[in-house]
């Protein structure tokens, strides 16, 4: 008898104080809460609206930033590589405007594109057969390059492509026949090479492009391998530069070459870093970034974690 009188006792304080709730909010609360409910709107709308505003100046500052610095891309970077040669070596899923105008400002910059090649899926294969066959050639190619057994930790496969493609003037003058190698790669399936007579050249520059092959540990196992072979061409050339766009683009669900090379310290020392190349900041990042890659010096740069500096040191004229 005391639990239902208890319950019942409950339940009748809830319908009162319900009551005396809706007695309130439809008397003399009715107007308090209303203009309360009426200004906190009216703030919402206004902050809203002032947000869209800030935004709408930030996309329309930003414009005209990249406008202008696309404009006088070639004069910031004129004859700052004069004289120079490189080899540009583009990753699978890197864009082909990064590359295409990647390879604009460093012709703007007085340096010779000296060659473009494309590494295809086939270099990180997860077969284990493919794997084994691609070891044979590459133990083949360097024995025939005259490349030592152990003078590099590197994959003999990175190795045999780098020295193919790059030459280092202070330890070497020539290296491994460009174009027989590059033959060999591409028959292989290994390589997508372009229509000229490959020339070794001074520097590398390495197009990267955000890694989404299978799940988050093969993604980062596969931009490694990327990594590693961005810093055996710094080694085999005068000095080399990684680019991407993952510090616009974001690389959620993604692996990212540039922040694996930036993570690991061996390889931040001494390969240089730009990770907003798709826009013109960045495209002269990359020029700036070679200038500073010939003269000793090594950097991180753009917009996302692990860059150093937006842009790299500003060249002497």
């Amino acid at each position: 008898m005391i639990d239902f009188r208890y319950h019942l006792v409950s339940i009748v304080s809830i319908f009162l104080a319900l009551a005396v709730g809706i007695v309130l909010g439809a008397g003399p609360l009715k107007e308090s809460i209303g203009d309360t409910l009426t200004s906190e709107v009216t703030q919402l709308r206004q902050d809203k609206a002032d947000l869209r505003a800030e935004l709408d100046a930030a996309d329309k500052g930003t414009s005209a930033r990249d406008s202008f610095t696309a404009e006088v891309a070639p004069q910031l970077v004129s004859e700052n590589l004069k004289g120079s040669s490189v080899a540009v070596l583009t990753l699978p899923s890197a864009d082909a405007a990064v590359i295409r105008d990647t390879e604009r400002v460093l012709r703007d910059s007085g340096a010779t594109v000296a060659s473009t090649t494309a590494v295809t899926e086939a270099w990180t294969t997860a077969d284990a057969a493919a794997q084994r066959e691609h070891a044979a050639l590459a133990d083949r190619l360097a024995r025939e390059a005259g490349l030592a057994a152990g003078g590099s930790d590197a994959e003999p496969l990175d190795r045999v492509l780098a020295a193919a493609l790059t030459r280092n003037a202070a330890t070497r003058t020539g290296g491994p026949e460009a174009d027989a190698v590059l033959t060999e790669l591409a028959d292989a399936g290994l390589v997508e090479r372009d229509d000229r007579d490959t020339a070794q050249a001074d520097f590398g520059v390495v197009v990267a492009g955000l890694v989404t092959e299978g799940d988050a540990e093969r993604s980062t196992g596969v931009a490694t391998r990327y990594a590693e072979l961005s810093a055996e061409v710094d080694a085999a050339s005068r000095g080399a530069v990684l680019v991407s766009d993952v510090g616009v683009a974001g690389a959620a669900d993604a692996a990212s070459v540039v922040r694996v090379a930036r993570g690991d310290d061996a390889t931040a020392a001494v390969l240089s870093t730009v990770d907003d190349g798709s826009i013109p900041m960045g495209r002269v990042s990359v020029a700036w970034a070679l200038v500073q890659q010939r003269d000793g010096g090594v950097g991180h740069y753009g917009l996302d974690e692990g860059a150093t500096a937006a842009y790299p040191p500003v060249p002497e004229p």
